[in-house]
């Protein structure tokens, strides 16, 4: 019996000091967790920068099996900082609380030495801002005869979360598209960069965006240069054969869909009626576009030079008035005694048509009332076929009842 108590005891002995003794471990790189981010960020509008990616080194003693499953399960252990209390942006130091694997019991462990011994970290506003998104088509070839309209996005802004220190130094986002022998509208997704005053990236690791991509929409469009053009209305003595004509610009390009510009072969101005329009006249006129284009070229107003050729004007004084039309019971009396005329004719007639020729008529169809009017006139030039009036022209005129007996 005393040999078997001998044995035990020896045994114990030697099982407490040489098969588990007591040991130390320092285990390096722990990761530092920070409890009640979440709440800092949401309750507070705060963030932690500086610090948050910090590790310590600990030395922890006891007995080596315990030691033993402490490594095993090292990448368990925490050092975690409680932040739930701070309330305002700034630099903090704050010690924190070493927490073991499930598999471990604290009571068998003891930390002898940690470092450091306290967590520095920074703690910032979390501020979110919009920011311009920009497009940059210098990558986008287009086909020959088409042209890149315009580029469009889904969305115009983007909305970037994170910490102020770096959200403050995006000056806006950008879109860079590339491609090649474009001959039609396309749209795809694109992703877009955040970039600093000066153009530099900014790496979006911390930040939040609302949108992780954008989808882009290339319109490309047909282009064509259009020949601008007038048409004449006879008159005056002269005929669209007659006239020499100058159009500053002669053309204007237009874009669009290739269904519209297929059947737009010219622009008419407008129409210039010869009988209002002197020998050399210069005239302005609106560009109309064709709806469904667009004006590439920029010109709104063109300008026609109208040349009238082998064609001479004189002034002369028309005398012979007279009146049709004149409403029964009514007789008319002109009180314009002469009509200065602008005749225009060839240049060997014009010196031979004299007030004889022209012929001034009233036509009171329009008057049933007596009184003095104001009345258009048409002119005749008799014997000169080929020559015609310039212009517009009135007489003043009286319409008084006939008296018993007329």
């Amino acid at each position: 019996m005393i040999l078997s108590l001998l044995a035990a005891i020896g045994l114990w002995i030697y099982v407490v000091t040489i098969v588990n003794p007591d040991g130390e471990q320092t285990l390096t790189n722990i990761p530092v967790t920070f409890s009640g981010e979440d709440v800092l960020r949401e309750d507070q509008n705060l963030v932690i920068t500086k610090g948050s990616d910090a590790t310590v080194s600990v030395n922890f003693y006891g007995k080596n099996s315990d030691l033993k499953k402490l490594i095993k399960s090292q990448n368990e252990i925490t050092a975690v900082v409680d932040v739930s209390k701070i309330r305002s942006a700034k630099q903090y130091s704050m010690s924190y609380d070493v927490q073991l694997p499930a598999s471990v019991q604290d009571s068998v462990i003891t930390i002898s030495d940690r470092s450091p011994s306290v967590i520095s970290f920074t703690v910032e506003n979390y501020v979110t801002k919009s920011f311009e998104v920009k497009t940059d088509v210098s990558g986008v070839e287009v086909a020959a005869g088409y042209m890149l309209d315009s580029a469009t996005l889904d969305y115009d802004t983007v909305s970037v979360s994170g910490p102020d220190s770096v959200v403050s130094t995006i000056a806006g986002a950008q879109v860079a598209v590339s491609r090649t022998d474009l001959d039609k509208t396309v749209t795809e997704k694109a992703d877009y960069t955040l970039v600093d005053a000066e153009g530099n990236t900014i790496d979006k690791t911390g930040l939040t965006t609302d949108v992780d991509s954008l989808e882009v929409t290339l319109n490309v469009v047909m282009y064509k240069e259009i020949p601008l053009d007038v048409e004449f209305i006879d008159g005056g003595g002269a005929t669209s054969n007659d006239v020499s004509k100058d159009i500053s610009p002669s053309t204007v390009t237009i874009s669009g869909d290739s269904t519209v510009l297929d059947g737009v072969n010219k622009i008419v101005l407008g129409n210039i009626d010869l009988s209002n329009t002197d020998n050399n006249a210069v005239l302005p006129f609106q560009i109309i576009i064709p709806n469904g284009a667009k004006n590439v070229s920029g010109e709104q107003q063109a300008t026609v030079t109208v040349k009238i050729k082998n064609k001479d004007t004189a002034v002369i004084r028309a005398t012979n008035i007279a009146f049709i039309n004149v409403p029964d019971g009514f007789e008319a009396s002109s009180v314009t005694q002469l009509v200065q005329t602008k005749v225009r004719a060839a240049t060997d007639e014009i010196t031979k048509i004299s007030t004889n020729n022209l012929r001034v008529v009233a036509d009171m169809a329009e008057y049933t009332q007596a009184g003095t009017y104001t009345v258009p006139v048409s002119i005749y030039i008799d014997g000169y076929s080929d020559a015609g009036v310039i212009g517009d022209y009135t007489i003043v005129a009286t319409l008084t009842a006939k008296t018993a007996g007329q």
